[in-house]
């Protein structure tokens, strides 16, 4: 058997560094604090003496000055299932071990890539730069590991043809033994895998009983573990970034019920029902929000998945201003779902029938989208164009959410008071005969903050204009309405 062993070593470091590329370089200790007490889980190379297991109170006495994280499990398992899925385009025997260690199978593949160093470079080509795996190729999955973890660069490390010499001079820490195990054979002195080769196996099994009897084989090589593939899992990913970062509760479910209409509109979907929804929304200046719909019973509609989604965050949604969401449906199934109402319900035939107009002047017309709905987001906002959004009825052409009365740059005239006097409009300047109304606001607190002086002007034939003066990018714009 020949196998490749795919280690993104510091993998939850690296899922934070994505978030924030400032920690890149600098001490580092995620901790995990769902126990009794901290527990280091990952800590970055620059913070020195400091390895998984520790308490923090440990990991902050050897590394003072490290930035402490708190451990977000679920995107790292995504980060990490999204490896394995890209591992599994290039092997159809992919498993998946401990987060970062992945294990692929090459037999067989060798002939449709060329030859097994071509298939190697395809299987470090699948995984994101950014996680830098490390790549072993032996002939049993401990010493593709073992070659995996002594590589320090993209080149993969394969072992020859002798596995037990090469691991010889490896340390006992690298065996996949409990701790009591190690410590014990560190008692002996047996400090590497070259001396617990060395030493006669019955008297390891006495010892250590079968865990003695598994270091000694696998110091010499034998390893007859198998390679027990992922069963891959159907799952259809959707994601859309919103149109201006916001924490309005109204946006976000807009944006889910744009998501699921896309999603139950695939093919692969369609006529099946989904046993799991997972919601994540990128957040601004927060890690990710996330959160996992289970279902007893499946949905076979976006309208039964929205109504589900809707009920849960009304009680538990993010309180940081969403970017982006992503939407996974998994579980799919020809199962039946959650009974349907004994009464029609009219309002999602009325939409079914204004979806399928949609679709039938799509074709008609050969271009995107041409049936929209209004979606009153914030109608308090000062802001007219974050008042409502634009959603398409049929969301499964690609097209996006977008905000109406976006302001347009025009010129301005200004007096010696900064007042506007003319405008450029249809191709000439226009006096401003008056000025009708006036007011101000700043919304300093936003992640993009708006500053504005309005002005809603009228010209000699008593025609009016809104505009307003971007206080921060000093320039004149005319407000849509």
């Amino acid at each position: 058997m020949r196998v490749a062993c795919v280690l993104v070593a510091h993998l939850r470091a690296r899922v934070e560094w994505r978030r924030q590329p400032r920690l890149r370089g600098t001490p580092t200790v995620i901790v995990d604090r769902s126990g009794r007490q901290p527990l280091v889980v990952d800590a970055t190379p620059e913070a020195s003496g400091v390895v998984a297991g520790m308490t923090l109170g440990e990991a902050l006495s050897r590394s003072a000055d490290a930035t402490v994280l708190d451990a977000n499990e679920p995107a790292y398992r995504r980060v990490f299932e999204q490896v394995l899925v890209a591992l599994q385009g290039v092997s159809d025997r992919v498993e998946g071990a401990e987060l970062g260690t992945a294990y692929a199978g090459l037999d067989g593949l060798e002939a449709l890539y060329g030859d097994e160093a071509a298939l190697v470079r395809a299987l470090g080509e699948a995984v994101p730069g950014d996680l830098s795996p490390r790549i072993g190729v032996a002939g049993a999955k401990f010493p593709a590991f073992v070659a995996a973890r002594t590589g320090r660069g993209p080149e993969p490390v394969t072992v020859p043809g002798d596995a037990a010499a090469f691991l010889a001079p490896q340390p006992i820490g690298l065996l996949p033994l409990p701790p009591d195990a190690r410590e014990g054979l560190l008692r002996f002195g047996l400090l590497t895998m070259g001396a617990v080769a060395a030493m006669p196996r019955d008297l390891l099994i006495d010892q250590f009983g079968h865990e003695g009897r598994r270091a000694w084989e696998l110091c010499r090589g034998i390893d007859d573990s198998p390679l027990l593939p992922l069963e891959p899992e159907e799952a259809v990913v959707e994601r859309i970034p919103l149109p201006f970062t916001s924490t309005s509760l109204a946006m976000v479910l807009a944006g889910v019920d744009t998501l699921l209409k896309r999603a139950f509109a695939r093919p692969v979907v369609r006529g099946r029902y989904a046993s799991r929804m997972d919601l994540a929304c990128l957040l601004h200046g927060a890690p990710p929000w996330e959160k996992a719909f289970h279902l007893r019973q499946g949905v076979g509609s976006w309208e039964e998945a929205s109504r589900l989604i809707r009920r849960q965050l009304e009680d538990d949604h993010p309180e940081a201003p969403v970017e982006e969401l992503l939407l996974e449906l998994s579980g799919l199934g020809e199962g039946a779902g959650e009974q349907g109402s004994l009464f029609p319900d009219v309002r999602e035939g009325r939409e079914r029938r204004l979806a399928e107009a949609e679709r039938q002047l799509r074709e008609r017309l050969g271009g995107g989208a041409a049936l929209y709905r209004m979606e009153s987001i914030a109608p308090w906002h000062p802001a007219p164009e974050m008042r409502v959004l634009q959603v398409p009825l049929d969301p499964s052409g690609g097209d996006t959410i977008r905000p109406l009365a976006l302001p347009t740059p025009v010129e301005v005239e200004e007096g010696p008071d900064g007042l506007p006097v003319a405008v450029w409009l249809e191709k000439e300047w226009q006096r401003v005969a008056s000025i009708e109304d006036r007011w101000t606001f700043d919304l300093w607190w936003l992640p993009a903050p708006i500053s504005r002086a309005y002005y809603r002007v009228s010209d000699e034939d008593g025609r009016q204009v809104t505009l307003f003066r971007d206080q921060h990018e000093e320039r004149w714009y005319q407000q849509a309405c």
